[in-house]
């Protein structure tokens, strides 16, 4: 018998070679059999996507029977756990419920889809172990990182997160160095924790377990932001983090006296340029000066080095409540050198505050460019709201931007700008479509306190049925400035509109190093980026 098992064990090891000889001999290399894109490779690739294709239509046959089951068309976890059964086999998924999504997780191939309460499915997502929580400067498998643009420090779970954030509230800055997040987070999943091992809130509470992380961080005051003070240790963040087109989900942070934000304040005055990139965040946050992304920065260039704070290529989904606030920064105090950019950012947050309340920026002290951003969200504040910017101080560039979202004030209301004033800005190929209401509007600018000649527009544009006439002395002192236009719906879907918007692109094509976003016509007829941002 053990003699029949050595032959048949040759006659296969030689039919192998057998073929391999023929591939080679019909002229494909080693490589090409056996390479990351050889034949053997790309069979095990074409594998993985017949799983992955097979598992999401099961997730979805599930979901729709699920939803029809239900009289509301709702989706309930014990039932969508039911249908999956009848897919599979019962035991071989597993579905939980983090709040606005279900994850369904394939316990053989140790992948997990997304189910929003509309029924949409998003995936595959490989279950990650990371063997090393807690420690940014060690990869997931215990490569050692170092901070640099190649090997960046990583973020693979929750408590990464929470030890950056003590780090840096401890007074270590990160000068220069880059974060990297490598997966979506969601502080309501399981998934996203590896052992809840980690102490958090400036390293006064210390967790044991998932469970116990999990309820400290979406309870009470919540997540601690990176970065809290201008105090003498430092305690801001001076370096680059690349969210690597991941998202943040459900971040929750209720510090009513605090400056809050995912980062809560940082200053480039050593210097060095300071960028937060390509990254989605949702939740919720409240504080005294609140942004998603930076409460407060500080800009300076010293010795006229050009270094900026630069926020690019985000998207915002936090609802966001407080004084001062904005979609993504709270408060710009800029000194006259300093420089900040805020490109190609999406916010769909609310936003509520009492004074410079705005879509994307709510105070701008000085010197801030606005490029290829938009807002959807809608925007509610006692004074100086805008879909834009709350409150403009001194100067500023927003340029091919637009705001969708309704802008209520008591006072100073704008599509754009709440309130403008004091020193040179231009405002330039923009619109407003959102209800402006208060008692100074405008659809473009609300109150503006500047002379003609500091104040520069071009092609502007806002609906004319969804500007609510103020009650104060005067409505609205920018729409008095040359190219602001105040249109109909129909003009705002015209060609005519949408060629100067582009004819404005084609002249312009880069700002600061930004390539200006087309135009194209959106599904509702009006103007739109030409691709997500």
């Amino acid at each position: 018998m053990q003699k029949i098992r050595k032959e048949q064990g040759i006659t296969l090891l030689a039919l192998v070679i057998t073929i391999i000889v023929l591939l080679i001999l019909a002229g494909i290399t080693i490589s090409a059999i056996t390479g990351d894109n050889g034949i053997i490779g790309n069979a095990g690739q074409a594998k993985e996507e017949t799983e992955i294709a097979n598992e999401k239509e099961i997730v979805e046959k599930a979901t729709v029977q699920a939803m029809g089951n239900n009289k509301y068309g709702n989706i309930e976890e014990s039932e969508l756990q039911e249908q999956l059964n009848k897919e599979t086999e019962e035991g071989k998924t597993e579905v939980s419920d983090v709040e606005d999504e279900f994850e369904v997780v394939f316990h053989e191939s140790n992948r997990y889809y997304t189910v929003d309460k509309d029924g949409n499915v998003q995936g595959a997502y490989e279950i990650i172990e990371d063997k090393y929580p807690g420690d940014i400067t060690v990869g997931k498998d215990g490569n050692t990182l170092d901070g640099s643009e190649e090997k960046p420090y990583e973020i693979w779970c929750i408590e990464d997160l929470c030890a950056f954030s003590n780090e840096v509230n401890k007074g270590t800055t990160f000068w220069s160095k880059y974060v990297k997040l490598m997966r979506n987070l969601n502080f309501n999943s399981n998934l996203s924790y590896v052992n809840g091992n980690i102490s958090v809130d400036g390293n006064i509470q210390s967790c044991q377990s998932i469970e116990e992380l999990k309820k400290l961080l979406t309870e009470n005051e919540g997540f601690y932001p990176i970065g809290n003070s201008y105090s003498s240790t430092a305690a801001i963040f001076r370096g680059i983090f690349d969210g690597n087109n991941k998202t943040i989900k459900k971040i929750y942070i209720n510090r009513p006296n605090n400056v809050v934000g995912l980062f809560g304040t940082t200053s480039n005055d050593t210097d060095n340029n300071i960028i937060i990139k390509n990254l989605s965040i949702s939740g919720n946050m409240t504080g005294s000066t609140v942004g998603s992304i930076f409460a407060d920065v500080r800009t300076y260039d010293r010795d006229n080095k050009d270094s900026f704070i630069k926020i690019e290529n985000c998207t915002s989904d936090i609802n966001i409540e407080g004084d001062v606030t904005g979609g993504f920064i709270g408060i710009n105090n800029a000194s006259s050198t300093g420089k900040l950019i805020i490109a190609n950012c999406i916010n769909n947050g609310t936003i509520n505050g009492k004074s410079y309340v705005g879509g994307i920026l709510g105070y701008n002290y000085n010197n801030t460019k606005i490029i290829n951003c938009y807002n959807s969200g809608n925007i509610e504040g006692e004074s100086d709201v805008g879909g834009i910017v709350g409150h403009d101080e001194r100067q500023s560039n927003i340029i091919n931007t637009y705001n969708l979202g309704n802008v209520t004030s008591n006072s100073n209301a704008g599509g754009i700008i709440g309130w403008s004033g004091w020193a040179e800005k231009s405002i330039e190929n923009c619109y407003n479509m959102g209800r402006i209401s208060g008692s100074t509007v405008g659809g473009i600018i609300g109150g503006l306190n500047i002379s003609n000649e500091l104040l520069t527009t071009q092609n502007c544009y806002y609906l004319n049925k969804n500007i609510s006439k103020g009650t104060g002395s005067w409505n609205g002192g920018g729409e008095s400035q040359e190219d602001i236009n105040g249109i109909s719906d129909t003009e705002m879907k015209s060609t005519e509109i949408l060629e100067k918007l582009n004819n404005y692109v084609t002249e312009n094509i880069t700002i600061e190093g930004v390539v200006l976003k087309k135009w194209i016509v959106g599904e509702d007829g009006y103007p739109i980026f030409e691709k997500n941002i």
